[in-house]
């Protein structure tokens, strides 16, 4: 008997012990079943031939994410169906419920079984234009035409609920067609859509450790849920404090390879030991490092300029383009050989294209890098004898760069950097400009889009 009492208690406690386990299971994401409504834009004048494949673009962009399985939908919903819609769906959980043959939502009409078909999907997709501004720009002498295109997320599931709203903007133009203008910036929602989406609490991809050795990670998931190289997650620690949950970030995890249904991870920081079935939470990122950056040059040049590298797709390896000013080239002058009579000004910009390459070690990074680029000015000049202003565009030099990069990960978002090598432009025109460059030293700070 006493032997009996012992394991029905040692039984007990066990339970006991393992309920709370349970209970801080992590979550691991599935595929969500989303159908997408074409593109709804009554109440705007939008010529159709400028639409061209919008539809399938968007349909495009939700594959790409990898997280879903795709119903469409040619149908195109107002403002005013889609509340209607919504209105319809709560209405058919109700037991009095009459379902008609056709349902009217504004300017949209689906039969019986297309909505029986949309009540059997987990989440709708509605994109729908919300604002339309096309004019001619007399300041630019272009076309310019901005779009803002709203996308709710209904849950079907829960009744008709809005799990949220992907906002938008677009701006397209053209110097000599308003359609094309109108089309450019059509063709720009697809692109902010991919970074929008993620965005939103109910898609962001939560996972797992599967196995944790050093510095890296095996975890749950991979190109079956769109996981890419370079995505991050934050490593997530659960609680329960007086019955309420609290969740709390205790650090992160870079993706560095990817298989069908496993990814390893490195290790960036974490404040916890990790161990199998720990949580990962999806950052939701743009995919690229954007940075500002000061360079000094031995030659007394100082350059100011902006960089962008892709992180979404990469790892080690990326490539990276810039854009630069060199601070020594910016002035108002005279012909140095008198080859024009006049007074002007000259504004210099470098364009450059590159790669790096990344060594991480934990929060530090050494990175050397190098491009190639070409310069350009332009030139606002004044004739002495007449106050008419010309403008004009011209080529001046062709350079590169190499450099080597050291940068510590401040925060979650800001890597800040130091680095040194050696850049040099050659002029194109010795008749008006200089070739410079040297030994050049420069700090700065990224930031994660």
């Amino acid at each position: 008997m006493n032997r009996a009492r012992i394991f029905i208690a040692g039984l007990l406690a066990a339970i006991l012990f393992t309920a709370p386990l349970a209970a801080q299971a992590p979550t691991v994401s599935e595929k969500k079943d989303v159908a997408i409504f074409a593109l709804g834009y009554y109440g705007w004048a939008i010529p159709l031939e400028t639409l061209g494949s919008i539809d399938q673009e968007i349909q495009k962009v939700f594959a790409d994410l990898g997280r879903f399985n795709i119903i469409d939908y040619a149908e195109r919903l107002s403002s005013g169906g889609l509340q209607q819609f919504i209105d319809t769906l709560k209405k058919a959980k109700e037991a009095n419920f009459v379902m008609p043959d056709k349902f009217q939502f504004g300017e949209a009409t689906l039969t019986e079984a297309e909505f029986n078909k949309l009540i059997g999907a987990f989440i709708i997709a509605t994109p729908i234009v919300t604002e339309f501004n096309s004019r001619y720009n007399t300041d630019k002498s272009e076309w310019d035409t901005d779009i803002g295109t709203d996308v709710t997320f209904i849950d079907v599931g829960g009744g008709g609920s809005i799990l949220g709203i992907a906002e938008v903007k677009s701006s397209g133009s053209d110097k000599s067609n308003q359609n094309k203008s109108i089309s450019n910036a059509i063709n720009g929602i697809p692109m902010q859509l991919q970074f929008e989406v993620p965005k939103i609490e109910a898609f962001q991809i939560n996972t797992r450790v599967l196995a944790a050795s050093g510095n890296e990670v095996k975890l749950q998931l991979g190109r079956n849920m769109g996981i890419k190289k370079g995505d991050e997650y934050s490593i997530m620690v659960s609680e329960t404090i007086e019955g309420f949950k609290n969740d709390t970030e205790r650090g992160l995890i870079q993706i560095k390879d990817v298989g069908s249904e496993v990814s390893t991870g490195r290790v960036v920081y974490s404040s916890i030991n990790l161990s199998k079935d720990v949580e990962l939470k999806e950052i939701p990122r743009l995919g690229v490092d954007f940075e500002a950056y000061f360079h000094a040059m031995s030659d007394g040049t100082d350059t100011v300029g902006i960089r962008a590298a892709p992180s979404r797709g990469f790892y080690g390896f990326r490539p990276y383009g810039a854009v630069q000013i060199p601070l020594s080239q910016v002035n108002a002058y005279n012909d140095p050989n008198n080859v024009v009579d006049y007074l002007g000004t000259i504004i210099p910009v470098n364009v450059i294209l590159g790669g790096e390459y990344n060594i991480y070690a934990r929060r530090f990074t050494l990175t050397p890098y190098a491009g190639i680029g070409v310069g350009y000015v332009h030139v606002v000049a004044s004739p002495d004898t007449t106050t008419t202003t010309s403008q004009t565009d011209r080529f001046s030099h062709i350079g590169g760069q190499a450099y080597l990069r050291a940068s510590f990960l401040f925060t979650r978002e800001l890597p800040i950097y130091a680095e040194a090598c050696y850049e040099y432009w050659v002029s194109m025109d010795g008749n008006f400009f200089n070739s410079y460059g040297g030994a050049s030293f420069g700090a700065g700070a990224s930031y994660k889009l």
